[in-house]
């Protein structure tokens, strides 16, 4: 994916991934939310990115993300900004994060003694309460902020900082703030894990009560050495820090935090490193596309001297993909970070010196996917398991690209055999079925129809199910006034699941019968009665053929039908349907992702 900016990302945590799998790329007038997606090109997983840019009129120093934000919050992700003035910018998506909707819902001065703000983290915090979004604010003065966010409970979902927290952390500046997120538990002895860094070099932990009623210094990381970090990666028990010469390991899978130094040779900024769990590795990247390896060797961490090897890697990912010409002599790196499955080294770069000066090329920075080499299929299966019982985050066929990207019929078929024979029961059953679908759009070949095919009518019965039970419940409590077209269209599906095709179903589903007038359907062409196909096509007397709705099981009798941009399902078209308040408009709004895969729809064109 390219990236066009009109002023280069922050050189410190300019580009970060975050932890619902998006690209965050940072610049004075401009944040970009870039959140990576797969579709199915006819037999193929191909990569698409759908972003949207944040144009601010003040200048900016520093962004955060804060994902998937508990549910009784009224978003579900912020972007939180900090700019030249020491203000907190606050800005929220009403519906999906990567269109552009976002909106400005909150700022603030949470200012000391009107010191200047140089840096910020955000992360969201367990308590006994349920969970609350808070950001940390490190001063020039060597004082931090921790800010506890809430939602006002007006009409505009306002937010404001409920609770503070200050301390002095250190005696010169603050200029790095990093959370460790697995320590957000409420079972946890430490409480929060914030790591503050100062210009001096220093590195110490701090916890923080869950209630932001005190902090406590912990362990100190690094003492006074003038060379202050620059980067870091969170793991699932580790915490990487990175500072110019140096990378600073701390291990929380003990009782007591226990820190790991290892001397780095190089003499440019580092800007980005990466933990990659999967193989006992961390990356480093330096800000002149230096590449570092660092592995584990017992209880050691050390420079394994495969950076070189790496970064030539990393180089031919780049010639091969690229669309507009970098100059590879003077590549510079912007981030990096493992793909959510670890199968993929992604990695940001450009060729641009100078922003200011006429340029040799154009204004890009460009994302890369460098596949990595050792993948076993234990690790595939793995990754299997834990999509079909919800431990993903992000979205979901983006995380099965590290697992079906490249693999033979034959393998996908077995991942296939396999995911079908996991035992599921609720959300896992769901989950189940949209991967066994979108494995199913990559199996070509008369072998694997009857699999296919049986895959996309369980998830279609799983889906009506769900639909009766939605349609049933919203009649019974009468919040919507029933019109003659939503007649009709209970008709039209009660009819529906009354055909031959859905006869193992139709026993199990709530009646709405009292609702409909008529119980035939005829062609809206030759006015001949109408019958299904299958489960997905209806056909009349004369051979008139048309496609059923994947969401609403209404007869589409239009061109220019929504599709799923992953598996081509097709829905009513939702422009129309919307208009106003009835039965289908509340159906397509429940139902906005595809039944079968899980993938987006996209508008179709007449």
């Amino acid at each position: 994916m390219d990236f066009k900016l009109s002023k280069p990302p922050f050189v410190i945590n300019g580009i970060h991934w975050s932890t619902a799998n998006r690209w965050i790329v940072g610049t004075p007038n401009q944040t970009i939310i870039a959140s990576p997606q797969c579709t199915v090109a006819g037999s193929l997983l191909t990569k698409r990115e759908a972003a949207a840019v944040l144009e601010t009129e003040q200048n900016i120093e520093a962004v955060c993300v804060l994902d998937e934000l508990p549910s009784s919050f009224p978003y579900s992700n912020l972007l939180v900004l900090l700019a030249t003035d020491s203000s907190i910018r606050i800005f929220a998506p009403k519906r999906h994060p990567e269109l552009e909707n976002w909106k400005q819902v909150g700022n603030g001065q949470f200012k000391q003694g009107g010191e200047h703000i140089c840096c910020i983290a955000a992360t969201v915090v367990v308590t006994e309460k349920g969970s609350m979004p808070v950001v940390a604010c490190g001063s020039m003065n060597g004082k931090v902020t921790v800010i506890g966010l809430g939602a006002t409970d007006n009409v505009d979902s306002c937010i404001e900082g409920t609770s503070i927290l200050h301390f002095t952390a250190h005696s010169s500046a603050i200029n790095y703030l990093a959370w460790m997120p697995d320590s957000q538990r409420k079972d946890s002895s430490n409480g929060c894990v914030l790591v503050v860094g100062s210009a001096n070099g220093s590195v110490d932990l701090w916890s923080i009560k869950r209630d932001l009623s005190r902090a406590t210094t912990m362990t100190p990381v690094c003492n006074k050495d003038w060379r202050s970090v620059t980067a870091h990666s969170v793991g699932k028990n580790m915490l990487a820090l990175a500072k110019l010469g140096q990378v600073i390991l701390i291990d929380f899978s003990t009782s007591s935090p226990t820190v790991h130094k290892v001397e780095l040779e190089v003499t440019q900024t580092i800007v980005s490193c990466t933990i990659d769990e999967a193989r006992d590795r961390i990356y480093v990247g330096a800000f002149d596309f230096e590449i570092i390896v660092i592995e584990r060797q017992g209880r050691q961490w050390v420079n394994a001297n495969k950076g070189p090897l790496l970064r030539d890697s990393l180089k031919k990912t780049i010639v091969r993909s690229f669309t507009t010409k970098f100059n590879m002599l003077r590549l510079l790196l912007r981030g990096m970070s493992m793909s959510p499955n670890n199968r993929y080294l992604v990695f940001t770069v450009d060729d641009q010196v100078n922003w200011d000066i006429t340029r040799d090329g154009p204004e890009i920075t460009r994302m890369h996917f460098h596949q990595l080499s050792d993948w076993p299929m234990d690790d595939s299966l793995g990754v299997l398991k834990r999509i079909v019982y919800g431990q993903y985050r992000g979205d979901l066929c983006y995380n099965l690209f590290d697992v079906l990207n490249g693999e033979s019929t034959e393998t996908l078929a077995n991942f296939m055999d396999y995911v079908q024979k996991l035992e599921v029961s609720g959300d896992s059953k769901r989950h189940q079925l949209f991967v066994l679908n979108i494995i199913g759009c990559l199996l070509k070949g008369d072998q694997f129809k009857s699999l296919v095919e049986d895959a996309r009518n369980q998830a279609f019965d799983y889906h009506v199910a769900r639909l009766f039970e939605f349609i049933s419940e919203m009649l019974k409590s009468k919040s919507v006034i029933i019109t003659d077209n939503d007649r009709e269209y209970l008709s039209q599906v009660y009819w529906a699941v009354h055909q031959p095709v859905f006869a193992d179903l139709v026993s199990h589903l709530p009646d709405i019968v009292d609702n409909c007038s008529n119980t035939n359907v005829n062609c809206p062409v030759c006015q001949t009665g109408m019958s299904l196909l299958s489960k997905q096509t209806a056909c009349c007397a004369r051979n008139h053929i048309f496609d059923v709705c994947s969401v609403t099981l209404n007869i589409l009798k239009l061109p220019g039908s929504d599709q799923c941009n992953t598996c081509l399902a097709k829905r009513s078209k939702i422009g129309a349907a919307s208009s106003s308040d009835n039965i289908i408009s509340r159906i397509l709004d429940k139902f906005s992702q595809c039944s079968f895969c899980n993938g987006s729809f996209y508008s179709g064109v007449v």
